[in-house]
């Protein structure tokens, strides 16, 4: 009986260390962020949170990602900003869409632009019209991105957004 009980520890063991290096996995991988800003409006409104799969792995034209804000003054921007790290605090981080990626042609209306996106930059321009993005900053080199929205979590409630479950409901 002994030797039955310390096999099922062992098990037990073996079945929470797995867990937990699943989840610290999970962790290093993804990330949920809260939108703050118009920027995305409509798709994504202030108070939606998103998750975010790090990494430049699955930037295409038409995702959202999220991304180091540039310094406010255009001649820097992104240019003169370390690739970012892991640390979420480090930087001020803003939701932007790819419109363009390596080797397309430059958007007419991108600051700085040639005549092809160069390689490791992409184009990201905020759904709203007046969105601070690569218009004002030029393209955006891939170290300043954390991660591309892989899905909303939940939306902010609003006008026109029905307010977020809470418990549980009857129905």
């Amino acid at each position: 009986m002994a030797r039955g009980v310390r096999w099922a520890a062992a098990a037990g063991t073996a079945a929470l260390a797995a867990a937990g290096a699943a989840g610290w996995l999970v962790r290093r991988r993804y990330v949920a962020i809260t939108v703050v800003g118009r920027s995305m409006s409509p798709a994504l409104l202030p108070g939606d949170r998103v998750l975010i799969r790090r990494g430049t792995g699955a930037l295409r034209r038409g995702r959202i990602a999220v991304l180091a804000l540039p310094d406010p003054d255009p001649a820097v921007a992104w240019r003169r900003s370390a690739p970012v790290g892991r640390d979420l605090t480090a930087v001020e981080w803003c939701v932007k869409r790819v419109t363009a990626v390596a080797g397309d042609p430059m958007p007419a209306r991108v600051a700085g632009g040639g005549e092809r996106v160069a390689a490791g930059e992409v184009v990201v321009v905020g759904d709203y019209p007046l969105s601070q993005d690569s218009k004002q900053y030029g393209p955006c080199p891939e170290g300043q991105i954390l991660g591309v929205v892989v899905r909303r979590l939940s939306p902010a409630a609003g006008p026109g957004r029905p307010r977020a479950a809470r418990g549980r409901g009857r129905g």
